[in-house]
């Protein structure tokens, strides 16, 4: 089962709407696709979905593009890994760690290549291959984008008709109107939706932050992302808060979570598959959760097919993974199932749309990611023909 060749390259897709955070200076629905093709015939797929301008507390983490993940992949990446055994994962993982230094999203990629390389190989799916499914679906959590709030109670409105209970509301530039906003949300959607406001780091200085999400909390607010900078404010707020506190930014790899917890700087973590480097990395952060009785999510950069299937088989199979997912449900132009819930491009690059139920993504049983990539659409999608 050996990798004869590693392929990275670039790809967009169409957005229904613009839908932006705090801080977030480029537009969603660009990635970096990778094809890994082994001596027998497998193909496996992977994705990356880098930002620039996004990363951890103090910039410890982040800062890459779709050029740094391209170079880095076919100069260092692909040339370590061709000739290895492609089910190998573990060690594919420490070649890269070996070779390159940070770069997660490049890894991730590759990693996730390589996990549905390896399901294909043996007839199973990635979930499978992680242990076996402890969930039936993944509920969504809708993510409602900085926008008017006119806009924004519209949207939310719409994807709560469509089926979801969880909706991640995106704020953290103006506290004033993030808390009207979700005052207007609960009015509106009743005590029976979930409402997650993310500040992505933006509520400042632990005193003001502590106050902003007491008056979340009388306005409604179910959980607060990331409302502040740093493990010693979000220990402060977390303290204070009367609801839980959820670490991203603050929370990137083991090593991260680790930090998180011995500061207890948060009640929840949320995942990211590329934060963690790859699936074993973000399954690392999901099992200390578990042992710390903290619960988690599977979030992102609202990925196309490759990565949402590799999100759904990792929530499928982590036990603290159990808060609702913040990530895309795909499906091709014209096969959504819904209007607005989990439907953030007009197209993808997969044959079949993904199923769902009450707002969550079924079991991919196929082997591997579960999916089948419409290779005619990726290759019209690709950004550097």
């Amino acid at each position: 089962m050996k990798i004869i060749s590693v392929e990275a390259f670039p790809f967009s897709l169409p957005t229904r709407r613009d839908f932006r955070w705090a801080g977030m200076l480029g537009e969603l629905g660009n990635f970096v696709a990778v094809r890994i093709e082994t001596e027998n015939g497998v193909v496996g797929y992977g994705e990356a979905t880098p930002l620039p301008d996004w990363g951890g507390d103090f910039a410890r983490h982040g800062g890459e593009t779709l050029g740094t993940v391209i170079n880095i992949i076919r100069t260092v990446i692909a040339p370590a890994l061709v000739g290895q055994d492609v089910t190998a994962v573990t060690n594919a993982a420490q070649i890269m760690d070996r070779v390159a230094v940070g770069n997660v999203y490049a890894k991730c990629a590759v990693s996730i290549a390589l996990y549905d390389a390896w399901g294909k190989c043996v007839g199973l799916p990635v979930y499978k291959l992680l242990g076996g499914k402890v969930r039936d679906s993944v509920p969504v959590a809708h993510m409602v984008g900085l926008m008017p709030e006119a806009d924004a109670l519209e949207e939310a409105v719409m994807a709560v008709e469509d089926g979801v209970s969880c909706l991640q509301i995106k704020g953290g530039t103006d506290a004033e109107r993030d808390i009207r906003l979700i005052g207007a949300l609960r009015a509106r959607l009743g005590d029976g939706v979930t409402l997650r406001l993310d500040a992505n780091q933006g509520y400042g200085h632990a005193k003001t932050a502590i106050a902003t999400v007491r008056r979340l909390v009388d306005a409604g607010v179910s959980l607060v992302e990331q409302p502040t900078e740093g493990l010693r404010y979000m220990a402060e707020v977390t303290a204070a808060s009367p609801v839980p506190i959820i670490a991203d930014e603050s929370c990137w790899d083991v090593n991260d979570a680790l930090d998180v917890l011995s500061a207890r700087a948060a009640d929840c973590i949320s995942v990211y598959l590329a934060k963690a480097g790859g699936i074993a990395g973000a399954c690392k952060v999901a099992d200390l959760a578990a042992a710390s009785l903290m619960q988690c999510d599977v979030n992102g950069s609202i990925e196309s097919a490759i990565g949402t299937a590799a999100n759904v088989h990792f929530a499928l199979a982590r036990p603290a993974v159990s808060l609702g997912a913040v990530i895309a449900i795909s499906a091709p132009k014209g096969q959504h199932p819904y209007r607005v819930a989990g439907h953030y491009y007009d197209d993808d690059i997969l044959a079949e749309p993904m199923q769902v139920s009450n707002g969550a993504i079924l079991p991919l049983d196929a082997p591997g990611l579960g999916i089948t990539i419409d290779e005619d659409k990726l290759s019209a999608f690709r950004c550097d023909k």
